[in-house]
């Protein structure tokens, strides 16, 4: 909570606290290893095919080949589109991300992946190639240090966040960042699994330096963030007691790196240090949140019964809409954008942490004002027409007062908390980001747009009280028409070592 605190917007602290961005010492966007081969993925993959977004819990049981797991790569943390600037080309990806400044690095741990040998991988959007760490079957040692499906699964995805990439511009909040761009990036997966039939779980606990060992990172520059088994595996995991301590060399980022004291602290006081230290938080992360019962007036949700568009096609046309037209959306896609982002998920935290408060401004047949969404239904909280106030609490942006609706993200952070101690405060951000990249997909597949915001955080409480008591607000998204035409991204499977 004191991180959380301090690191609040607020009308005073966006004008006082002055922070010039250094353009010439701007991070590389790349992981490139400088003394390790990489190994190009194949080019003729597979496209997700699925039309909903429904379900994405449910038990599947397809085999993860080499060709599903370049798919789900790319389709996770692919280049979608390459934009020339003024200072050159900017690589944007298929899930979104703070400032475009992708922090979170891709590995996979695969012990049982048809035509892929075993060993612990980074994956290069860049080079649209795997770098292997480690050979041989480590999945027993992560099942061991984290959940025990990562041993009874073919492959384990690992996220990571380079906290340089992000401090850069948002300093001290950028930690919240982490688990937001992991979190977009984990809807992209759990829906590319979905549909190709991929069992699929979220952790987040596990051993922290035990999982930054693994993948060779120093737990502190670069470190882990989540674990995600996929795919069922009749292969039993290798038993590895002892995984020794690398330093692959790895190309700088930028000429000048600054560390961020708040930031280090937060993350090291999250930490999960020991196995027993780690059995012990999941049964008290796996407790069951109780759910209040709402009263008041409501609206009955109409989620669209059509299909969409297929699922890669959706990822491919997903780009942050930069400016909304005002015109309305229908309430079809609204409940739609409203039942995807709040389904189940199979995580290790037995969810949902996350409560969706909503201002409508344009959404046929359903009033302006403010609305909680109970799970099935939206409950009103105020009437009336909000554009100028969902503005400035979106941190003064037009977005947030010309789009259609905005979908507010909060958790009982002080019951988090007090459930999972520090290791908490990732929960809340990271089933915050998921949700939010589901959002955001769900959006697109509907036929509008949709654009993270960050905001005064409590601006927001205040304005959604009494209702939301002392939840505190993760992340924003508002939906709407774009104003403009945008162009779908390709699929760029590598590039020019950049």
């Amino acid at each position: 909570m004191e991180f959380h605190e301090a690191t609040k917007h607020s009308y005073a602290s966006i004008r006082t606290a002055f922070h010039k961005l250094d353009w010439a010492n701007k991070p590389h966007p790349f992981k490139t290893y400088e003394d390790l081969p990489s190994t190009r993925l194949p080019r003729e993959i597979p496209k997700p095919m699925s039309r909903t977004l429904k379900n994405l819990a449910a038990a599947g049981g397809n085999r993860l080949s080499l060709e599903s797991l370049a798919s789900l790569l790319y389709f996770t943390a692919g280049i979608t589109r390459e934009v020339r600037y003024p200072d050159g080309v900017h690589y944007f990806r298929a899930a979104p991300a703070t400032g475009a400044l992708y922090p979170t690095e891709v590995y996979v741990v695969a012990g049982d992946v048809d035509g892929l040998a075993d060993g612990v991988y980074h994956f290069s959007p860049s080079r649209y190639a795997l770098t292997c760490l480690r050979s041989g079957d480590y999945r027993g040692f992560l099942a061991r240090h984290s959940l025990a499906e990562a041993g009874s699964s073919q492959a384990s995805i690992v996220l990571t966040s380079i906290g340089w990439r992000n401090a850069w511009k948002y300093r001290e909040r950028s930690y919240r960042h982490w688990f937001w761009d992991s979190g977009v990036m984990l809807a992209n997966l759990l829906a590319v699994c979905s549909s190709y039939g991929l069992e699929s779980v979220v952790a987040a606990g596990f051993v922290d330096e035990a999982v930054n060992r693994l993948v060779a990172v120093d737990g502190l520059k670069e470190a882990a963030v989540v674990v995600a088994p996929v795919g069922r595996s009749v292969k039993p995991a290798a038993e590895h007691a002892v995984v020794e301590p690398m330093s692959p060399k790895v190309r700088p980022l930028s000429a000048r790196e600054r560390s961020y004291k708040l930031v280090e602290e937060m993350h090291l006081a999250s930490c999960i240090h020991s196995v027993e230290e780690l059995e012990a938080w999941r049964a008290r992360a796996m407790q069951k949140r109780e759910l209040r019962h709402e009263d008041g007036e409501g609206f009955e949700l109409k989620p669209a019964d059509e299909a969409g568009p297929p699922l890669w096609e959706t990822i491919l046309r997903r780009g942050s809409t930069r400016r909304f037209s005002r015109q309305p959306i229908t309430l079809h896609q609204l409940s739609t954008i409203l039942e995807t982002a709040s389904q189940s998920l199979k995580t290790d935290f037995n969810g949902p942490h996350i409560d969706i408060y909503i201002i409508a401004h344009s959404v046929e047949g359903l009033p302006p004002g403010a609305y909680f969404h109970d799970g099935k239904n939206l409950k009103t909280l105020k009437r009336g027409e909000f554009r100028r106030v969902s503005g400035y609490l979106c941190l003064e942006q037009d977005l947030g007062s010309d789009a259609a609706a905005v979908f507010f993200f909060m958790a009982p952070l002080t019951d988090v908390l007090e459930k999972m101690g520090n290791r908490g405060y990732r929960v809340a951000q990271l089933e915050g980001g998921i949700r939010a990249g589901l959002a955001y997909l769900a959006a697109y597949m509907a036929g509008v747009g949709a654009t993270g915001l960050t905001f005064y955080d409590d601006e927001v409480r205040e304005f959604f009280s009494p209702h939301a008591g002392d939840k505190e607000n993760m992340l924003v998204v508002a939906v709407g028409h774009p104003a403009y035409r945008a162009k779908p991204g390709r699929m760029i499977l590598g590039v020019e070592d950049v």
